[in-house]
């Protein structure tokens, strides 16, 4: 049975419905055919059946009238012919009664009566043998037993005539003889032969002594031994079905009241069969007509189902190949022509998904070598910022000796407070370029987080695309926040010294000028930090419109917002401490005024500033640390975009499969 299945699967198409039609053609064909058949031959069986009963009827009716008839006669012979009505002497009366009846009764081959006393006259006349004696026939003791009845022997054959007969005898009324009817059966044999059940079949009277009466190719009086004999004479009526030299036959069967008789209709089951057998082959021959026709009509049918989704098949190959410019043609408005045009629409939208990918593809590619550019850029920038993190601690020692000697030249405090006031005005100055500087990076951030918020429902129109390329984003934009993170510390650090560089007045002056060119590069250093998370939100817009699989980049970009909002926070607290600077210079301003008046305060300021040398150059060292390893964050931004560059030219390897 498995293997039926795997044959069925693998047929084609055109297989299965040439099959499925002619097993739908046939099978019902045939069911029709075969109930027709068996329904004919039922309904035969039934008209030659109720045909054969009738005409079983029609002579059972036969031989019951004549024998009935015979029955009244011998009883009306037996109440008038006694012996005393007809004493010794007076036979010839008898004889001229007995004569008249025959006269009468062709039918009847003699009449006659015997007396005990062993008398015998009989009409028309015999000359019996000597010796006879009535009594010792069979047909007077029969009667004789049977007192008051009518009996019928069982038919023989005439002495005289050669004629079948039979004798209805009964016993006189004094019982001193017995009148007795020879009838003679020619009339009922004749009906009997003249019956025919179908074409073939024939009537059979068979006696109470299982014996022949009429037969068409058996003699009368032959005695039957058939195995059908016998359920034939267990029953009254029936049907018996038997075998006979390999001829299947029926008997149907009636038991005649009068006689005890059988009279049976034998029937051939084969010309039941040949009077079905017209309705077979009309059947047949219409099935195999409805086969012809149907196996034209199924030829077209398949053919107008299997031609499309060949067409189909044979494009859906040539699009596997890469061929997107293959179209199906179907005209026809059924279903597969719906499939066709669905197929040719399935093909267009793959057609222009290829063709965005590759466009993609090819930003992706260029994105990542502006991404390596900018990478390089902060590399040249992070550098920078180790030479100046080096000049810084060199300064810091200088101060440190600055602070020594200021103990010793204390007396010049008050002309060097001079120069103090103009350089504390100077960084006045400079703190509010500080701080417009502070505010044009709060505006920058404000613009980077409406362009992260753009880039945000960007990638959540296509984040089911770069399922490979989110985690390569996700260390650009923490290398990115980290840059960031380094240049705002350093960018504090810087404020920090050149506040420490004003207090430290004349002497602090170089400090600050390198204070303030550390500010600088971490100006720069946040700008291009800027720049990156810039092209890394570029990227990533691009990867978005590309690929539709980033299942986690809203969240990551949601990250990113969070990263710009707590950037902004962080330049707002650098405007505002921009500003306190501009007010702790103001009244730097009018310390020195101060301090003129005050030497001593103008010692602790310089203890102060000795504490602030040694911080500053813990400071410069931590600067140094966060270097080295923005330095290590931007080689590994340079291998992601690396990566990135690869993986757009895989992409682009790919697309570049498809004709399109």
């Amino acid at each position: 049975m498995q293997k039926i299945f795997n044959w069925v699967k693998c047929m084609s198409i055109k297989k299965k419905l040439i099959i499925s039609f002619f097993l739908i053609l046939t099978i019902p064909g045939l069911i029709i055919g075969g109930v027709s058949y068996q329904t004919a031959k039922t309904n035969f069986e039934q008209q030659i059946t109720g045909k054969a009963k009738e005409n079983i009827s029609i002579l059972n009716t036969v031989i019951s009238q004549n024998i009935e008839e015979k029955f009244v006669d011998a009883a009306y012979f037996a109440d008038i012919l006694t012996e005393d009505t007809y004493p010794n002497g007076q036979e010839e009366i008898v004889r001229t009664k007995l004569a008249q009846y025959i006269k009468l009764h062709p039918e009847v081959e003699g009449i006659y009566i015997g007396t005990q006393t062993g008398k015998f006259i009989r009409e028309p006349f015999i000359q019996m043998s000597d010796g006879y004696n009535p009594t010792d026939r069979d047909w007077y003791k029969e009667a004789h037993e049977n007192k008051g009845k009518v009996i019928v022997t069982a038919p023989y054959q005439s002495a005289s005539t050669k004629n079948m007969v039979v004798t209805i005898a009964k016993e006189v009324k004094d019982g001193k003889g017995v009148i007795g009817i020879n009838l003679n059966l020619d009339n009922i044999l004749k009906i009997s032969k003249m019956i025919n059940i179908g074409e073939k079949g024939y009537a059979v009277i068979l006696d109470q002594n299982k014996q022949i009466v009429s037969h068409p190719s058996r003699k009368p009086g032959a005695k039957v031994t058939d195995p059908w004999i016998k359920p034939i004479y267990e029953d009254k009526q029936g049907n018996v079905a038997y075998t006979e030299k390999d001829d299947k036959k029926n008997l149907i069967f009636a038991t005649n009241e009068k006689t005890g008789w059988k009279v049976v209709g034998v029937m051939f089951d084969e010309e039941i069969t040949q009077a079905a057998n017209p309705v077979f082959y009309k059947t047949f021959i219409v099935i195999a007509i409805a086969i012809v026709f149907g196996s034209v009509l199924i030829y077209f049918i398949t053919k107008s189902i299997t031609r499309p989704l060949r067409k189909i098949a044979d494009s859906a190959y040539k699009i596997s190949k890469g061929d997107l410019t293959e179209k199906i043609t179907i005209h026809s408005k059924d279903d597969i022509g719906k499939l066709g045009n669905s197929f040719n629409e399935m093909s267009a939208s793959l057609q222009d998904v290829i063709t965005q990918i590759s466009f993609s593809a090819e930003h992706v590619a260029a994105s990542a070598e502006e991404l390596t550019a900018s990478v390089q850029q902060a590399n040249d920038a992070t550098d920078q910022i180790t030479i100046a993190m080096e000049q810084v601690s060199g300064g810091a020692e200088s101060q440190s000796q600055g602070v020594e000697e200021g103990a010793a030249t204390l007396q010049q405090v008050n002309a060097a407070i001079q120069d103090v006031n103009g350089s504390a005005e100077s960084i006045s100055i400079s703190s509010l370029h500080a701080r417009e500087r502070a505010k044009e990076g709060e505006d920058l951030v404000e613009q980077t987080a409406t362009q992260m918020q753009s880039i945000s429902r960007s990638v959540s129109e296509s984040d089911a695309i770069i399922k490979l390329l989110d985690e390569k984003s996700k260390q650009v934009g923490a290398i990115s926040e980290a840059i960031q993170n380094i240049a705002t510390q350093t960018n504090l650090l810087a404020l920090n010294a050149a506040i420490e560089a004003a207090r430290a007045g004349e002497q602090g002056r170089g400090f600050a000028i390198v204070a303030d060119e550390v500010r600088k590069l971490a100006e720069q250093s946040g700008e291009s930090s800027g720049e990156i998370a810039n092209l890394i939100a570029e990227i990533k817009a691009d990867i978005e419109h590309t690929v539709k699989a980033m299942d986690n980049v809203n969240g990551e970009v949601q990250q990113g917002l969070d990263v710009v909002t707590k950037t902004k926070v962080s330049f707002t607290e650098i405007l505002s401490s921009t500003t306190h600077i501009v007010s702790q210079v103001n009244e730097m301003v009018e310390t020195t005024k101060r301090i003129a008046g005050d030497a001593n305060e103008v010692t602790n300021a310089i203890d102060e500033i000795a504490a602030a040398a040694e911080e500053n150059t813990a400071s410069m060292q931590s600067v140094a640390a966060s270097t080295e390893e923005q330095v290590n964050s931007m080689e590994e931004i340079s291998s992601a975009s690396q990566n990135l560059a690869e993986m757009a030219e895989e992409l682009q390897a790919m697309t570049s499969k498809f004709k399109v």
